[in-house]
């Protein structure tokens, strides 16, 4: 767990005086109250903190996975710039997997510009990565895609 991400979580909660928060309330507090970062970016560090087990998310509450209080936070602490490549950071899916799927939607018969049409659509509706995406559309076309949902699992 990155000391860095365990510090703006102790600032988080410090700053707001209390132990325990809602999911809109820790995207509210972090975006207008704190004036850290954007909304949608506040959401991905929510997620990030959960993902990364440094906060706990249950029932619509979000609070601390384990005691912070031992965390030094800076006077008038803000995160750093490039908090959300902090962590574990993502593997990308293979460059070339996103084109394996497109060629396999089109051997079932499906235009290129609709795969892509799909795949952007699917991309911003459950803010998934691309190929993940691509998976998705190839599936419903009725590809099998067990050795393709494998390789993209793994690369994640």
């Amino acid at each position: 767990m990155s000391d860095c991400l365990r510090e703006c979580a102790a600032a988080f909660f410090r700053a707001t005086g209390k132990d325990v928060t809602t999911s809109e309330g820790f995207v509210m507090g972090v975006s207008l109250e704190l004036k850290w970062m954007a909304p949608s970016d506040a959401k991905r560090l929510l997620a990030m903190l959960v993902k990364e087990g440094v906060l706990e998310q249950r029932d619509g509450y979000v609070r601390p996975a384990a005691d912070l209080s031992s965390v030094d936070v800076p006077l008038a602490y803000r995160p750093p710039a490039d908090i959300l490549e902090v962590g574990s950071k993502p593997k990308e899916a293979p460059k070339d997997m996103f084109h394996i799927l497109l060629d396999k939607a089109i051997e079932s018969g499906m235009e290129r510009k609709e795969f892509t049409q799909a795949c952007n659509r699917i991309t911003r509706e459950l803010n998934i990565d691309m190929a993940a995406s691509a998976l998705i559309v190839v599936r419903d076309r009725g590809v099998d895609i067990g050795p393709y949902a494998d390789e993209l699992y793994r690369s994640l």
